[in-house]
């Protein structure tokens, strides 16, 4: 065999061991990898379906069940709907369904465990006296604190304005943020008809609106690391969905499931 014929034997060998070792380490240390779109669970994406998808902040505690209260259908003030355990934390009066009758909500806290979920109950006055209990929902504004000791929101509010919308606000820093919820009755149901959102971390300001009614979301995103802190503003459309009752909200994943 002639020395050259040889030498070109010698480098194709060497070849396909250098193939052999780089499959090898491929198969055995590229195995688990994934691609890092992977690691973001579908429970935090918000489909904008005209422009983009919005990446919202996770869930960091899964929330408490609700305890197993039952709350009178009929009293005649509203201390007759509190029980023992509970004290009244927050309250607003106003026109909420189709009558002229003043009526009231009122968000109750355990008075024992600062962590447990709070009611909020929507009491209808009555022509004849007192009031009936519409709907109490344990998820329309969440626990005061997480954790044993963390403060959820710096501050909080409910109301009921002039046109017949009951707002319930809450407002932190950090992840939690601010959020703005609305509700009106609607063929005698209270349902679920805006929420708006805003966000702020390092370098950006984020603001969601959603009509409900309309089906419409609206993204602004503010870049606050620029002098002139320049918006790009995306809208997109809600998907199809039956009226969101009041009682069976948590306004914290409607958008994110």
């Amino acid at each position: 065999m002639k020395k050259q014929t040889k030498i070109i034997l010698g480098i194709l060998a060497c070849i396909m061991m250098m193939a052999i070792v780089l499959m090898y380490k491929r198969h055995w240390f590229g195995a688990g990898m994934k691609p890092k779109q992977a690691a973001i669970s579908n429970s935090d994406r918000v489909v904008v379906r005209d422009t983009q998808e919005v990446i919202l902040n996770p869930k960091k505690e899964s929330p408490k069940e609700a305890t197993q209260v039952e709350f009178p259908p009929n009293g005649n003030n509203i201390e007759d709907f509190v029980p023992e355990l509970y004290k009244i934390i927050m309250d607003a009066e106003g026109l909420l369904n189709n009558d002229e009758l003043e009526d009231v909500v009122l968000v109750l806290r355990n008075k024992t465990d600062s962590t447990d979920l709070r009611p909020t109950l929507v009491l209808l006055k009555q022509p004849e006296g007192g009031y009936r209990l519409y709907a109490s929902a344990w998820l329309a504004i969440g626990a005061a604190y997480i954790n044993g000791d963390y403060q959820q929101y710096d501050s909080e509010d409910i109301s009921i304005d002039q046109k017949r919308n009951l707002i319930i606000s809450t407002y932190g820093s950090g992840p939690v943020g601010n959020r703005e919820t609305r509700y009106r009755f609607i063929d005698n149901e209270l349902v679920f008809t805006y929420m708006e959102k805003f966000n702020a971390g390092a370098g950006q300001q984020t603001r969601v609106t959603y009509d409900v009614l309309n089906r419409k979301v609206t993204v602004e995103d503010i870049n606050t690391m620029k002098e002139d802190m320049p918006a790009a503003v995306s809208h997109g459309t809600l998907p199809q969905h039956p009226p969101y009752l009041f009682k069976e909200l948590d306004p914290t994943t409607v958008f994110s499931e």
